[in-house]
């Protein structure tokens, strides 16, 4: 570490993984003591969840996973499972004559945003992948299931890892449906070092060695000569093995996801968008959108039919499932002709932990609320109302943060969950986005 950023290091922070042996976590905080004055350790899924309001944490790494319940920072029940990156590459290896392990870890990926892939001459379908590891995900999330029933209700789950960047992970994970909501960290593969940095650090010394910290010795002297350097440690509790966690508040989830693929592409609109999707205002009149699959027909399709994130679409003829983002459910469509541009569609999966079937005036207040409050803020939000499109009653209300570009928002209630399609486009593109929204709007429905 010193030889890496030199030796003025004032802090170390340890984050380890906590099924490491306590004698070598030891001996790691022993070496870090010989490069810097202040030493911290703490547990990797601890450090993940901070900020998060995440209460369980998946962590799936190349050589394996593990779940985590945590409380109070915390680890109060921990699974593990072998499923990891190496044995996902390994099933799709099998299925890929003469594929190395680099070349199954690269179509894997790659389907993991795109409908397909080519190894040499062959061309591999997603939903081939996706059949083959959709066992193995559900593999590992039965560990993350166990360690969540420990809660007895509900509660925000975090994935982390580099596998988690495939939205098949957190697709699953929605369909078991344990989880009150599920996140995936900005950066899975990086997720606790980052999370550790947030974290407020003890102001006094401690060591390892018990769950309860202690004051203790720098040095092999009783008393620590004028040179010695003071280290801290904060100390990791052990989990237990059958702990019990009624009284774990439960994170409540009212989104207000946004609607963007990459900042790149969305520009301003990424860091305004407000995607209300799904709340809306009283003292108003409201309008009560479509709350099952419409009756009528959607338009014409030909791109195929796309199922994720709990809810399913007819994708537009001339377009493709090219991103998203997978802890806010959301898929990106873009025109095959035109996979960079500026005209696209962005769908989101809301749950409303409610049924808006049920309540359809309730769903619609909370969306005209919200959609209010973003204008008195100062959004770029204008023209609230309703829209027959595909065949269906949408709410609909216009995003314009540049003038050269329009988003266009439709939704749509279905059960327990708010469906916002966002179609954004130029002047010269909006004839073919509205027509593949239609589509889009026409079509979409829980799965």
């Amino acid at each position: 570490l010193a030889g890496l950023i030199g030796p003025d290091v004032e802090e170390v922070v340890l984050v380890y993984p906590p099924a490491r042996p306590s004698a070598l976590v030891r001996t790691w905080l022993e070496a870090a003591e010989a490069v810097a004055p202040r030493v911290y350790r703490v547990s990797a899924p601890v450090a993940a969840a901070a900020g998060t309001g995440a209460q369980a944490v998946l962590d799936v790494g190349r050589a394996g996973s593990e779940a985590t319940l945590l409380h109070a920072d915390r680890i109060v029940a921990r699974r593990s499972s072998g499923i990891g990156g190496d044995r996902l590459d390994l099933a799709v290896r099998a299925a890929l004559e003469g594929a190395s392990a680099d070349d199954a870890r690269r179509v894997r990926e790659t389907l993991s945003l795109l409908p397909e892939a080519r190894h040499g001459p062959v061309r591999v379908d997603a939903a081939q992948v996706h059949a083959l590891l959709t066992p193995l995900f559900d593999e590992a999330i039965a560990a993350l299931a166990e360690v969540v029933a420990v809660a007895r209700e509900p509660i925000a789950v975090l994935l982390t890892g580099g596998v988690a960047r495939c939205p098949l992970l957190a697709e699953r994970v929605d369909v078991a449906a344990f989880a009150s909501e599920v996140l995936v960290a900005t950066r899975p593969d990086l997720a606790a070092v980052l999370g550790a940095l947030r974290l407020p650090l003890p102001p006094h010394r401690f060591v390892t060695g018990s769950t309860r910290a202690r004051p203790t010795r720098v040095s092999g002297s009783d008393t620590p000569s004028p040179q010695s350097r003071s280290v801290r440690v904060e100390e990791a509790p052990e989990p237990a093995a059958n702990g019990s966690s009624a009284d774990i508040p439960v994170a409540q989830l009212l989104p207000a996801p946004r609607p963007s693929r990459r900042a790149r592409r969305w520009g301003s609109t990424a860091a305004t968008a407000l995607l209300i999707g799904g709340f809306a205002g009283a003292g108003t009149t409201v309008v009560l959108p479509l709350h099952s699959p419409p009756a009528a027909a959607a338009p014409a399709v030909g791109g195929g039919v796309l199922v994720q994130y709990g809810y399913r679409l007819d994708l537009p003829s001339g377009w493709a499932h090219t991103g998203g983002l997978p802890e806010r459910r959301r898929s990106l469509l873009t025109p095959t002709a035109a996979p960079e541009g500026t005209d696209l569609i962005a769908v989101e999966r809301t749950p409303l932990g409610y049924d808006a079937e049920s309540e359809p005036e309730r769903a619609a207040a909370e969306l005209r609320t919200q959609f209010d409050r973003a204008v008195a803020a100062g959004s770029t939000l204008s023209s609230y109302g309703s829209e027959r499109i595909g065949g269906r009653v949408a709410t609909t209300y216009l995003q314009q943060e540049r003038a050269d570009v329009v988003v266009e928002w439709f939704v749509v209630f279905d059960g327990d969950a708010q469906l916002s399609v966002g179609c954004q486009h130029t002047p010269a593109g909006i004839e073919a986005v509205r027509a593949a929204c239609a589509v889009v709007v026409g079509s979409i429905r829980l799965t």
